[in-house]
């Protein structure tokens, strides 16, 4: 009786482990510039919106939603990231006015870029764009100048920050899913360390 039951319970484990068939893709909703949209929602469930579905996603753990869409292509490829501010208690930036005058400090020469308060949907936002430089490895040599596209939406304790990363003379091309990005972005959870 206890072989029997013992030969019963490991075939109940082995029952269990057995591997689950994978989701589908996700079905696309929109297609822009050539890319095709589809929902996705982050694993802590901050937010929704619309992401290009052959981009890969790198989900972050640091607390809060953070996630970067990557696209295709190699080095200089376009980046969508999404952040929550602040990202733990000894995070500076909660004030999303204050973070966006800061990016002087990152300019190549010193120059605040202009920030642009608007409405998309439900969210106000604070816009704005920079171009930087970005360098190769290990050295101080320019490799390329990227343009850096932001789109700030400040909710209660904080603000989330939705950042566009593209060579400079292509960034036209990701441009518009970025666009789509930010008008479909919906916020479902006000939560902060």
């Amino acid at each position: 009786m206890k072989r029997f039951a013992l030969l019963f319970a490991a075939g109940l484990a082995l029952a269990a482990c057995k591997k689950s068939e994978p989701p589908g893709p996700a079905p696309t909703l929109e297609t822009v510039a050539g890319e095709g949209l589809i929902d996705y929602d982050p694993p802590k469930g901050a937010f929704t919106c619309r992401a290009p579905g052959e981009w890969k996603a790198r989900e972050e753990s640091n607390g809060t939603d953070t996630v970067t869409f990557i696209g295709p292509g190699a080095q200089g490829a376009a980046h969508i990231r999404i952040l929550q501010y602040p990202h733990d208690k000894n995070d500076p930036w909660s004030d999303a006015d204050k973070y966006a005058s800061s990016f002087w400090e990152i300019d190549p020469k010193n120059k605040q870029p202009a920030l642009e308060k608007t409405k998309i949907g439900d969210n106000s936002v604070i816009r704005f764009h920079q171009e930087r430089p970005a360098y190769k490895l290990h050295s101080k040599k320019v490799d390329r100048v990227e343009r850096h596209d932001y789109a700030l939406i400040p909710v209660k304790g904080g603000f989330f920050e939705i950042w566009h990363t593209a060579p400079a003379d292509s960034y036209q091309k990701t441009l518009p899913v970025f666009e789509a990005v930010v008008r479909s972005f919906r916020v479902t959870r006000e939560s902060h360390p």
